[in-house]
């Protein structure tokens, strides 16, 4: 679930099962399914023509505005999945995937007191480790590493309820503990990760190169994707900065600001940091 892309996947899949859920006073619509279809292969601009013809005829037609929502988020537009989503709130205020939806385009405008509330929401409604991981992202970017810990746990447990396996919660808690000055259970948590690293896939080699098994030039050899190395020169950056090596960990978030995948929630994270006053101030 690290990039937009398998949010977008995330987002479609929840989209059906939403839309199943609907009231029984909601009837199939050919040209709404076959919007998702064009949705599904990468015709964006049919499918949004696809769901404006709907929408045209009925402004309120739930099937059609998440179908914009998403493909204004894969787009990047995130003021329009912003608005599209408000829109489906308006109609539906008790959905979790709307809620989530929203929180994922508040945070990627660097909105984070409306990604919090959006994300909170999410929660609420339907308790959930991607949920959760997106609000502990959120923290992190706000500087509430306490609660970043915690949210983070809460996603780890959701996703290990739901027989997923992820490390990111994990490599979440590690440095919220560490910013938060608790050592001993940013420790235990690396272990924790170290003893739950099934394999060798990314992001396994993250928690190797943090525990000391091997360093930033072996870890960055197991990058595959732009998004995987945007997380290996967030994750270097990170450790520089908390042992205080500044300068240094300024030219990994630089990498990450200037050549990242933007659609990673590492890549916002970094961009928050880098804006701090705290941050510049011991800079310069």
């Amino acid at each position: 679930m690290r990039n937009l892309y398998k949010k977008i996947t995330y987002l479609i899949l929840n989209t059906f099962c939403f839309l199943s859920l609907l009231s029984a006073k909601t009837s199939p619509n050919d040209l709404a399914s076959a919007g998702y279809a064009q949705l599904e292969s990468g015709d964006y601009s049919t499918a949004i023509k696809t769901f404006e013809e709907i929408l045209e005829k009925d402004a309120s037609n739930l099937e059609a505005l998440l179908g914009e929502a998403i493909i204004y988020t894969q787009r990047q537009e995130y003021t329009s999945a912003l608005i599209a989503y408000d829109k489906i709130i308006q109609i539906t205020p008790n959905n979790a995937f709307a809620w989530n939806g929203r929180g994922l385009a508040a945070y990627n405008l660097h909105n984070f007191d409306s990604a919090l509330d959006s994300f909170k929401r999410a929660t609420e409604q339907q308790p959930s480790g991607f949920f959760y991981e997106s609000l502990a992202w959120t923290r992190m970017c706000r500087g509430e590493y306490s609660l970043a810990a915690e949210s983070a746990k809460l996603a780890l447990l959701q996703y290990n309820s739901a027989g997923e396996h992820s490390l990111y919660p994990l490599l979440i808690a590690y440095f919220a503990y560490l910013e938060s000055s608790e050592k001993l259970n940013a420790n235990r948590t690396l272990a924790y990760a170290l003893s739950n690293s099934r394999d060798k896939n990314w992001p396994q080699p993250v928690i190797a190169y943090l525990a000391g098994k091997i360093d930033a030039a072996e870890m960055i050899s197991y990058v595959t994707s732009l998004s995987e190395e945007t997380e290996a020169h967030t994750y270097i950056g990170l450790k520089l900065k908390i042992s205080g090596a500044l300068n240094t960990a300024k030219l990994h978030f630089d990498w990450v600001i200037q050549s990242g995948d933007s659609s990673v929630f590492e890549h916002t994270l970094v961009r928050s940091i880098s804006m701090r006053k705290s941050f510049a101030n011991n800079l310069f």
